[in-house]
């Protein structure tokens, strides 16, 4: 069967039963063929099967041996079943507005050629997450993650990077969004070979909306869409660089992967 719209969650010990609550309430409150499958990196803390089920019921679980991260792991929910399009969704969000999906879809029926669209996403406090973003230049995790940068700079490219100069009450093209939770059209997903598995974590979405507007389909921010998300900075340096880098495997694989970012798109125009 070939689906609208399929939802595809990865977990890895990270699976909130409001998650599935919601999960399971949109696709009983909406007349699209949906399909939802969860992906698990070899969850240790809880049996990602018997959880899935016991929230929603037509879920499709596929466990696997070891983490294989986020991009390869979001990849291979997709090849699981066939769909016209395709929301990827953090394990740890919650989501209230139950017609989400026909949102999103209209909107890109509307304006076939949009990529991928990308709700509000808010803190569980209500706070709005900044989660549409310019472009990274290569140099900024540096201006973010240390102070070698005088604090007026960084503070001035924080802002810009995290586009806090704009009204997030309205729709917009933007650069990138973060891979918390987006639709993207899935003909177009399978012809840019999904996420790119060269980065474990980090980076993936970027480089998805980077690839998207390379393929001349910008990507989109819709208010009227919402998401709740608990967000938390895994990756972020806790007391000195190198202290970071020795003792958090996060900041690790964040640096990793902005290295193979940096050295894929140096030079390369949109």
């Amino acid at each position: 069967m070939k689906y609208d719209v399929a939802i595809i969650t990865v977990s890895t010990n990270k699976l909130d039963e409001a998650c599935l609550i919601s999960v399971n309430q949109i696709l009983n409150s909406t007349d699209l063929k949906t399909a939802f499958v969860l992906v698990d990196n070899a969850s240790t803390i809880f049996d990602a099967h018997v959880l899935a089920k016991n929230f929603v019921p037509q879920a499709r679980v596929i466990l696997r041996e070891k983490n294989y991260g986020f991009g390869h792991s979001c990849n291979r929910g997709a090849r699981e079943v066939e769909a016209d399009y395709y929301f990827f969704l953090n394990p740890d969000t919650f989501i209230a507005d139950f017609k989400i999906l026909n949102n999103l879809l209209a909107f890109m029926k509307k304006y076939p050629c949009v990529g991928i669209a990308a709700p509000r996403i808010y803190y569980p406090n209500g706070r709005i997450q900044e989660t549409c973003r310019r472009f990274h230049k290569w140099y900024t995790p540096i201006v973010q993650r240390t102070s070698f940068f005088p604090q007026t700079l960084a503070e001035r490219h924080r802002q810009e990077f995290m586009m806090e100069d704009f009204d997030h009450e309205k729709s917009r093209m933007v650069d990138w969004v973060q891979g918390s939770a987006f639709m993207i059209d899935g003909q177009l997903f399978h012809k840019l070979g999904g996420f790119d598995e060269r980065f474990f974590m980090y980076y993936e979405d970027a480089d998805l909306c980077r690839r998207c507007w390379q393929n001349h389909r910008p990507v989109y921010y819709l208010p009227e869409a919402e998401v709740f998300h608990s967000y938390g900075k895994e990756s972020a340096i806790d007391g000195g660089l190198i202290e970071g880098i020795a003792k958090n495997s996060k900041t690790r694989t964040h640096i990793v992967s902005w290295l193979k970012y940096t050295l894929k798109w140096l030079g390369e125009k949109i």
